[in-house]
């Protein structure tokens, strides 16, 4: 298997969307949804989707998040991706399986 399919593959749970870190850390922080928003400067609605798992996490909010909390982007983007490629191969496993391997 490849490195990537190890990563996501035989976990039975699916894992958690960034947006659930978020709102946890929002939570901790004590500060509400606007303020959050406003430090990040997007829109209150994006926050709100994120956190409820509706938003993925892009190259830009991942860059903003972790200027505003001091871990940088990479966190974010390995949340998401996580995410994502679990939610692949469980939408696409038969197909994926199909797919030759040439190297």
């Amino acid at each position: 298997m490849n490195n990537w399919q190890d990563i996501t593959q035989d976990r039975l749970v699916r894992p958690i969307h960034p947006g659930e870190v978020i709102a946890d850390i929002i939570d901790d922080l004590d500060i509400d949804i606007p303020k959050f928003a406003e430090i990040l400067g997007i829109s209150n609605q994006v926050v709100n989707e994120m956190i409820h798992g509706q938003r993925s996490i892009t190259v830009d909010i991942a860059i903003r998040l972790g200027k505003a909390l001091g871990n940088g982007p990479r966190l974010w983007l390995n949340l998401q991706q996580k995410f994502d490629i679990w939610d692949a191969l469980q939408s696409h496993k038969e197909e994926y399986e199909q797919v030759m391997t040439l190297v």
